[in-house]
């Protein structure tokens, strides 16, 4: 089992993650042309600021401090940074891609996150937390798709 320190910290891993993920998606909801698209990264961002707020609190049940913002240089910041170039472009698939590649990078990292020997009440968060994401990256691949 891990020591509440590394489990901190992994989970502190997936609050800056995650709040990539919601501010990429809060701003392109901001930009976005297409009102499907508007409507689903505001979707996807009210859910990934509800992500980041039990991961935190998770966080807060350990003993530790919660993380209260992304990567500062971080992979997942790069691909939400594409996104943001995608949406300003107004390139819907580009837009799609730049959001598979985001979600891609954070299902890995909630997968490695996983194989650790996190606390029974810690690993089912991460686990639906992880289901939702793999679910969101499916949605996105097959609106690129059609």
């Amino acid at each position: 089992m891990l020591t509440r320190d590394q489990v901190v910290d992994a989970l502190n891993d997936l609050v800056q993650i995650t709040e990539d993920s919601h501010e990429g998606y809060r701003r392109a909801a901001e930009t976005a042309a297409d009102a499907d698209l508007k409507a689903l990264f505001n979707d996807l961002a009210a859910q990934r600021g509800a992500m980041v707020r039990e991961l935190q609190a998770k966080v807060a049940e350990q003993g530790g401090i919660p993380a209260d913002r992304g990567t500062l240089l971080g992979t997942a910041h790069r691909a939400f940074d594409g996104l943001k170039a995608a949406v300003l472009g107004n390139d819907r698939q580009a837009i799609l891609r730049a959001i598979e590649r985001g979600e891609g990078e954070a299902v890995r990292r909630y997968e490695r996150t996983l194989e650790r020997d996190l606390p029974p009440d810690v690993s089912a968060v991460v686990s639906r937390h992880l289901h939702r994401l793999r679910g969101d990256r499916d949605r996105i691949a097959d609106l690129r798709a059609a």
